[in-house]
């Protein structure tokens, strides 16, 4: 996806949009404005519906208005990007002298956070500026890590295998079918159910003959598979 509307022209200076001044003038709406109907059109269309003319109709204003605020629609997706990191900042109450727990709080917001906005890896997987919310969330989740006694390239390490696992586990959640979907009853569990079967696949088949109730939650299965990627950090800081 190109990420200029045609016809559109990019004037940004290269300069992050949080270090431009601000408009002198009064405008006619404010840059938190325009990421609310930023927002408000992915979560509803997706990401590809977001364009500045779009934002824009949505706000009742003309689209060059938006350009008392910023300069591409470049601008546009890096406001919305941190906007999304701004949902997973935790109040500072919420981070404790555990470090597990405290990891464990930041991947849990951050799941919920893409959960609501699927589309928020597609964006974030075309951004490569970081905003002012983006890295207070890098920042709370090193300070979740002060309790281990271990450096910040040895820290960023586990925030960042915490993060590819959290962002890998969502991504399929809301991106696959639902293990309902594969219910003894169904279609689909049947077609693969044969399937298997006449492959030889006998582990699979095994397990397709479970019924999806007697299998873990995602909720369980999220927090499972996050203690164990925990539980390994320590024994491999700690040793055996």
């Amino acid at each position: 996806m190109d990420l200029h509307d045609s016809g559109e022209a990019t004037r940004s200076s290269g300069t992050p949009i949080w270090a431009r001044e601000t408009p002198r003038r009064r405008p006619a709406v404010t840059r938190d404005d325009i990421v609310t109907a930023a927002m408000e059109l992915a979560n509803e269309q997706g990401l590809d519906a977001v364009s500045m003319r779009r934002v824009a109709s949505r706000l009742g204003i003309g689209p060059m208005a938006l350009y008392t605020h910023i300069d591409s629609k470049d601008d546009l997706l890096d406001l919305l990007a941190d906007a999304l990191a701004g949902e997973i900042v935790l109040d500072d109450d919420e981070l404790t002298s555990d470090w597990r727990e405290s990891i464990t709080r930041v991947a849990r917001r951050e799941r919920a956070m893409i959960k609501q906005h699927p589309w928020a890896i597609q964006l974030w997987g075309k951004r490569r500026t970081i905003g002012p919310k983006a890295l207070l969330h890098i920042e709370q989740s090193l300070k979740a890590l002060d309790g281990l006694n271990i450096s910040p390239a040895e820290a960023m390490q586990i925030v960042k295998a915490v993060d590819q696992y959290t962002s890998g586990f969502v991504l399929r959640e809301v991106l696959t079918y639902s293990e309902e979907a594969i219910g003894l009853g169904t279609p689909t569990g049947a077609y693969l159910r044969d399937t298997a079967t006449s492959a030889g696949h006998q582990r699979l088949m095994k397990l397709l003959q479970h019924n999806p109730s007697q299998l873990p939650s995602n909720d369980e299965s999220f927090e499972q598979g996050l203690r164990w990627l925990l539980e390994g950090v320590a024994r491999d800081i700690t040793g055996p």
